[in-house]
Protein backbone atom coordinates (compact mmCIF):
# COMPACT_ATOMS: atom_id res chain seq x y z
CA UNK A 1 0.00 0.00 0.00
CA UNK A 2 2.89 2.64 1.01
CA UNK A 3 4.43 2.14 -2.37
CA UNK A 4 1.48 2.55 -4.08
CA UNK A 5 0.15 5.55 -2.26
CA UNK A 6 4.24 6.77 -3.36
CA UNK A 7 3.51 6.20 -6.87
CA UNK A 8 -0.01 7.71 -7.10
CA UNK A 9 1.17 10.95 -5.44
CA UNK A 10 4.41 11.11 -7.87
CA UNK A 11 2.06 11.26 -10.57
CA UNK A 12 -0.49 12.85 -8.96
CA UNK A 13 1.74 16.25 -8.29
CA UNK A 14 4.98 17.67 -9.79
CA UNK A 15 7.48 16.70 -6.93
CA UNK A 16 9.90 18.08 -8.68
CA UNK A 17 10.74 21.17 -6.06
CA UNK A 18 13.55 24.06 -7.34
CA UNK A 19 14.47 21.90 -10.95
CA UNK A 20 16.22 19.15 -8.87
CA UNK A 21 15.01 16.31 -10.66
CA UNK A 22 17.45 15.70 -12.83
CA UNK A 23 20.21 15.75 -9.21
CA UNK A 24 17.61 13.08 -7.36
CA UNK A 25 17.10 10.55 -10.37
CA UNK A 26 21.16 10.38 -10.69
CA UNK A 27 21.59 10.14 -6.98
CA UNK A 28 18.75 7.08 -7.05
CA UNK A 29 20.27 5.31 -9.67
CA UNK A 30 24.02 5.21 -7.94
CA UNK A 31 22.52 4.15 -4.62
CA UNK A 32 22.78 7.27 -2.70
CA UNK A 33 20.08 7.75 0.24
CA UNK A 34 18.55 10.69 -0.47
CA UNK A 35 15.18 12.35 0.64
CA UNK A 36 12.19 11.21 -1.18
CA UNK A 37 10.45 13.92 -3.56
CA UNK A 38 8.08 14.69 -1.14
CA UNK A 39 10.21 15.24 1.60
CA UNK A 40 11.73 17.48 -0.72
CA UNK A 41 9.02 19.95 -1.49
CA UNK A 42 7.84 19.52 1.94
CA UNK A 43 11.26 20.89 3.35
CA UNK A 44 10.92 23.44 0.26
CA UNK A 45 7.69 24.80 1.32
CA UNK A 46 8.49 24.70 5.38
CA UNK A 47 11.42 27.31 3.80
CA UNK A 48 9.53 29.48 1.89
CA UNK A 49 6.97 29.72 4.85
CA UNK A 50 8.86 30.54 7.77
CA UNK A 51 12.05 31.90 5.89
CA UNK A 52 14.98 30.63 7.50
CA UNK A 53 18.05 32.93 8.02
CA UNK A 54 20.28 29.58 9.68
CA UNK A 55 19.74 25.97 8.83
CA UNK A 56 21.83 23.49 10.07
CA UNK A 57 21.34 19.80 8.64
CA UNK A 58 23.24 16.89 10.27
CA UNK A 59 23.95 14.57 6.90
CA UNK A 60 25.03 15.84 4.03
CA UNK A 61 25.57 12.91 1.50
CA UNK A 62 25.60 14.17 -1.93
CA UNK A 63 23.83 17.27 -1.19
CA UNK A 64 20.26 17.17 -2.70
CA UNK A 65 18.35 18.36 0.43
CA UNK A 66 20.91 20.98 1.23
CA UNK A 67 20.30 21.71 -2.45
CA UNK A 68 16.72 21.81 -1.87
CA UNK A 69 17.10 24.18 0.82
CA UNK A 70 19.11 26.79 -0.60
CA UNK A 71 17.39 27.38 -3.47
CA UNK A 72 13.92 27.75 -1.11
CA UNK A 73 15.69 30.53 1.01
CA UNK A 74 15.83 33.94 0.02
CA UNK A 75 18.73 34.48 2.09
CA UNK A 76 20.88 33.33 4.87
CA UNK A 77 23.68 30.49 5.17
CA UNK A 78 23.05 26.27 5.90
CA UNK A 79 26.05 24.43 7.60
CA UNK A 80 25.63 20.81 6.65
CA UNK A 81 27.90 17.70 8.49
CA UNK A 82 29.10 14.82 7.35
CA UNK A 83 31.90 12.45 8.12
CA UNK A 84 32.70 11.35 4.89
CA UNK A 85 34.81 13.88 2.99
CA UNK A 86 34.13 12.14 -0.52
CA UNK A 87 30.34 12.99 0.17
CA UNK A 88 31.63 16.58 0.50
CA UNK A 89 33.92 16.95 -2.71
CA UNK A 90 30.52 15.55 -4.42
CA UNK A 91 28.36 17.78 -2.51
CA UNK A 92 30.47 20.71 -3.16
CA UNK A 93 30.18 19.66 -7.04
CA UNK A 94 26.81 19.73 -7.12
CA UNK A 95 26.31 22.82 -5.28
CA UNK A 96 28.11 24.55 -7.74
CA UNK A 97 26.58 23.35 -10.56
CA UNK A 98 23.26 24.49 -8.82
CA UNK A 99 24.76 28.26 -8.23
CA UNK A 100 23.79 28.29 -4.23
CA UNK A 101 27.81 27.03 -3.34
CA UNK A 102 27.74 30.67 -1.71
CA UNK A 103 24.75 29.81 0.54
CA UNK A 104 26.20 26.97 1.93
CA UNK A 105 29.40 25.61 4.31
CA UNK A 106 30.31 22.24 4.08
CA UNK A 107 31.62 20.81 7.51
CA UNK A 108 33.40 17.73 7.80
CA UNK A 109 33.68 15.32 10.74
CA UNK A 110 31.14 13.33 13.10
CA UNK A 111 27.70 14.79 13.46
CA UNK A 112 28.75 14.54 17.54
CA UNK A 113 31.96 15.68 17.29
CA UNK A 114 30.84 18.45 14.55
CA UNK A 115 27.71 20.18 17.19
CA UNK A 116 30.06 20.22 20.13
CA UNK A 117 32.16 22.68 18.54
CA UNK A 118 28.69 24.53 16.92
CA UNK A 119 28.14 27.69 19.38
CA UNK A 120 25.18 28.77 17.22
CA UNK A 121 21.38 28.99 17.21
CA UNK A 122 19.63 28.38 14.34
CA UNK A 123 15.90 28.46 12.70
CA UNK A 124 15.97 25.16 11.13
CA UNK A 125 17.58 21.77 12.06
CA UNK A 126 16.97 18.83 9.35
CA UNK A 127 18.52 15.67 10.81
CA UNK A 128 19.46 12.82 8.55
CA UNK A 129 22.32 11.34 9.27
CA UNK A 130 23.09 7.88 11.34
CA UNK A 131 20.08 6.85 12.72
CA UNK A 132 21.49 5.86 15.84
CA UNK A 133 22.62 9.40 17.04
CA UNK A 134 19.64 10.70 16.21
CA UNK A 135 18.61 11.04 20.15
CA UNK A 136 22.00 13.28 20.41
CA UNK A 137 21.31 15.51 17.86
CA UNK A 138 17.76 15.87 19.10
CA UNK A 139 19.21 17.50 22.59
CA UNK A 140 21.33 19.66 20.71
CA UNK A 141 18.64 20.71 18.02
CA UNK A 142 16.11 21.37 20.93
CA UNK A 143 18.56 23.27 22.92
CA UNK A 144 19.88 25.48 20.09
CA UNK A 145 16.95 26.14 17.95
CA UNK A 146 15.46 29.83 17.87
CA UNK A 147 11.91 30.60 18.81
CA UNK A 148 9.83 29.59 16.57
CA UNK A 149 12.65 27.41 14.95
CA UNK A 150 11.89 24.13 13.17
CA UNK A 151 13.37 20.61 13.96
CA UNK A 152 12.57 18.31 10.63
CA UNK A 153 13.84 14.42 11.36
CA UNK A 154 13.60 11.84 7.77
CA UNK A 155 13.11 8.32 8.04
CA UNK A 156 11.23 7.81 11.21
CA UNK A 157 9.40 4.91 10.01
CA UNK A 158 12.92 3.07 8.91
CA UNK A 159 10.88 1.36 5.88
CA UNK A 160 8.23 0.21 8.40
CA UNK A 161 10.54 -1.69 10.88
CA UNK A 162 9.83 0.48 13.87
CA UNK A 163 5.61 -0.04 13.33
CA UNK A 164 5.77 -4.00 12.79
CA UNK A 165 4.61 -5.91 16.09
CA UNK A 166 7.23 -8.62 14.89
CA UNK A 167 10.61 -8.19 16.31
CA UNK A 168 12.69 -9.10 13.16
CA UNK A 169 16.22 -9.01 12.62
CA UNK A 170 17.60 -5.70 14.16
CA UNK A 171 21.49 -6.59 14.26
CA UNK A 172 22.67 -3.10 14.43
CA UNK A 173 19.79 -1.92 16.37
CA UNK A 174 18.93 0.75 14.47
CA UNK A 175 15.02 0.09 14.52
CA UNK A 176 14.84 -0.04 18.59
CA UNK A 177 16.80 3.34 18.41
CA UNK A 178 14.44 4.52 16.02
CA UNK A 179 11.45 3.63 18.53
CA UNK A 180 13.40 5.21 21.51
CA UNK A 181 14.13 8.84 19.33
CA UNK A 182 10.11 8.26 18.22
CA UNK A 183 8.87 8.51 21.84
CA UNK A 184 11.13 11.12 23.03
CA UNK A 185 10.87 13.46 19.97
CA UNK A 186 7.07 12.80 20.54
CA UNK A 187 7.14 14.40 23.84
CA UNK A 188 9.65 17.29 23.10
CA UNK A 189 9.00 19.60 25.83
CA UNK A 190 8.60 23.24 24.42
CA UNK A 191 7.38 22.16 20.99
CA UNK A 192 4.58 21.27 19.04
CA UNK A 193 5.32 17.85 17.40
CA UNK A 194 4.12 15.59 14.76
CA UNK A 195 4.97 12.74 12.93
CA UNK A 196 4.16 13.03 9.25
CA UNK A 197 3.27 9.97 7.16
CA UNK A 198 5.79 11.60 4.26
CA UNK A 199 8.60 9.83 2.72
CA UNK A 200 9.58 7.16 5.45
CA UNK A 201 8.26 8.76 8.09
CA UNK A 202 8.97 12.48 8.77
CA UNK A 203 9.39 13.96 12.43
CA UNK A 204 8.20 18.05 12.36
CA UNK A 205 8.61 20.08 15.18
CA UNK A 206 7.95 23.56 16.11
CA UNK A 207 9.23 25.17 19.39
CA UNK A 208 6.94 27.56 21.16
CA UNK A 209 7.49 31.47 21.32
CA UNK A 210 8.10 31.94 24.86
Amino acid sequence: MARQTESYINKLLDLKPQKTDGLYNELAAKGHPVIRRDVAMFLSQVITLSEPEKILEIGTNAGYSAIVMAKAMKKGKIYTIDYRADNHQSAAENFKKFGVEDKISLLTGYGNDIIKELNENFDLIFIDADKKGYGAYLDYAACHLNPKGVIIADNLFWKGAVISEEAGDDPRGVTSSLREFNKKFASLKGFKTQILSIGDGLGFAVKEDR
